[in-house]
């Protein structure tokens, strides 16, 4: 009497289909070791072998004696990635969307800026990757992506009023919290009176230091210097004057000599000096 070893077949599938791919299954005497191989496809990690429900090993290169004909089943799952988010600077503003999710999801992360920032862009590994607030991509890795943010600059406008009394400088753009200083330089013939913002009064000190936290409009205001103008007549009953008092540097003034009766306008002299032969004379 003959007898021959009855063959067993070793069948091998992957769950799901696209996880992976298994080698090594196939017809075996009794007794033969088999070697069966789970590869895992991009974006699936192998997890078990499972016969008839039960897992049977962990090691994607599994190794038995084949004793009987066996329906294994290599498991396989989508493989997990992270996107860890940041903001640059802290106080910059928030972001939302990170987490972890399943290879292949398309996930969107939003960067919300804080007031007194705007965003910027998303970088990783400090490369751009996207100008958009709202960044989506499809994921195939972990992710580490920072949102950045850049400071809302302050305006500081200065200027003089009148534009011929002096200079204002120190205006420009700032940070919020930044300190600046203006400088008010009243012009030859005129002195500087305060700093105005819209109409009110802020400092009366031609040097102005403060705190920005708004974007302000200010005005140095300069007035003309005084002079006086002293008038006499000589002699005293030779006539009368006008047109002499307190006036602006700069204006033009005109004094009269009007002689009295039995007398006749001579000239206008200043220390001694005659400056005009006219009854009206104008500086």
């Amino acid at each position: 009497a003959n007898y021959t070893t009855t063959r067993l077949l070793i069948c091998l599938t992957a769950n799901p289909l696209n996880g992976g791919v298994t080698s090594g299954g196939g017809l075996f005497d009794r007794g033969n070791t088999a070697n069966i191989n789970a590869i895992a496809n991009a974006g699936y990690t192998f997890t078990n072998w499972t016969e008839g429900g039960v897992i049977v090993s962990v090691l994607p290169n599994y190794t038995f004696v084949v004793n009987s004909s066996r329906t294994l089943i290599a498991n396989f799952v989508l493989t997990q990635y992270t996107v860890s988010l940041s903001s640059n600077p802290i106080l910059g503003g928030l972001t939302s969307g990170g987490g972890t999710f399943s290879s292949g999801t398309s996930v969107t992360v939003n960067a919300i800026p804080n007031s007194g920032y705007s965003f910027a862009n998303w970088t990783e590994n400090g490369n751009i990757v996207s100008s958009n607030a709202s960044y989506n991509f499809t994921l195939n890795s972990n992710r580490t992506l920072v949102a950045n943010f850049t400071v809302n600059q302050l305006t500081v406008s200065v200027s003089a009023n009148p534009i011929a009394g002096g200079n204002a400088t120190g205006g420009g753009s700032f940070n919020p919290g930044a300190s600046a200083t203006l400088t008010a330089s009243a012009n030859l013939n005129y002195n500087f009176v305060n700093w105005t913002e819209n109409g009110v009064i802020v400092s009366l000190l031609s040097t102005y230091t403060f705190v920005v936290n708004t974007s302000r409009t200010l005005v140095a205001n300069f007035v003309a210097s005084q002079v006086n103008i002293s008038l006499s007549s000589n002699p005293i009953l030779g006539g009368t004057t006008s047109g002499g008092g307190a006036v602006n540097t700069g204006s033009s003034v005109t004094v009269r000599a009007i002689p009295n009766s039995g007398y006749s306008f001579l000239n206008w002299t200043e220390n001694g000096t005659i400056v005009s032969t006219l009854t009206n004379y104008n500086f």
